[in-house]
Formats: C-alpha cells, structure tokens, sequence
C-alpha cells in the first residue's frame, strides 16, 4: 500500500528516487493482479453440497438432470434468487465419487460453465468455499 507524507523532502534525488520504486512496484502489482485474473477467468467453478465436497477426488458423472428436476432442485432449496442468480444457465449431473468402495457414493453438481456428459471423469478441486452457509453449498475451483 502507497502512503502519502505531508511531509515534504529536502532531497530530491531521493524522493525522484522513491517515486520510480514506488511506480515500478505498483506496476509489477497491477502487472501480476492481470496476470492472475487471466488464469482465474480459465478456471471453471462448481457448486456441491458440503457432503459432497471430496477435495482432490476422482469422480465419474452418471448422469444429467433433466430441465425440470434441476428446477425442481433449486427451487426446492430456496436458492434459486440466492445462489443461482439465474437457474436456465445451470446444469445439474448426478456424479459418482470415486472412493475405492464397491458401494456408489453420488451426489449433486452444479455447473454454468464446465462442460460435462455423462461418462465423462473429472477431478474435484481441493480448495472450496462456502457459497451459502444455511445451504452449506461449496463454490469449487476445478
């Protein structure tokens, strides 16, 4: 963070001096917050429920949910003005966990931007964050 003085120097080679570190170090920040909102922008995000939040865990999806029983879905949680700003532009798969049992353990994502079919394996994100708390719904980094 840049602090202005009010105080004024008697040496202006060193203030001359300052003001281009200061201007260099303040391009170098804008520089690498562009660069790190690039990448950002390629990362797709998913919501889960807090159950099925498996950091760093294979999982196959096994199926889409059809128009109506996604609606059905998100109207029912209370979440549709809250969480999915606008339901049309999501897609919910049912997707399988893969924890090394026999046993399936499935649960729910959401997606407006990742591209999914049924059959298709992926990797669940290791970071999350809590999208709505009452919910615990999980905004996931994939």
């Amino acid at each position: 963070m840049i602090k202005n003085s009010d105080g004024q120097s008697n040496d202006s080679k060193r203030s001359f001096v300052s003001n281009g570190a200061l201007a260099t170090t303040a391009t170098a920040l804008g520089a690498g917050a562009l660069a790190g909102a690039a990448v950002a922008q390629n990362e797709d995000e998913v919501v889960v429920f807090g159950d099925d939040f498996q950091p760093d865990v294979d999982f196959d999806v096994v199926s889409q949910l059809s128009s109506s029983a996604k609606l059905d879905i998100i109207e029912a949680s209370g979440s549709a003005d809250d969480v999915f700003d606008d339901p049309d532009d999501w897609d919910v798969f049912i997707i399988n966990h893969d924890l090394g049992s026999d046993a399936p353990t499935w649960g729910l994502l959401f997606t407006e931007d990742l591209d999914l079919s049924a059959g298709d394996s992926e990797t669940m994100g290791e970071d999350g964050d809590i999208r709505d708390p009452e919910l615990h719904l999980m905004r996931i980094v994939m």
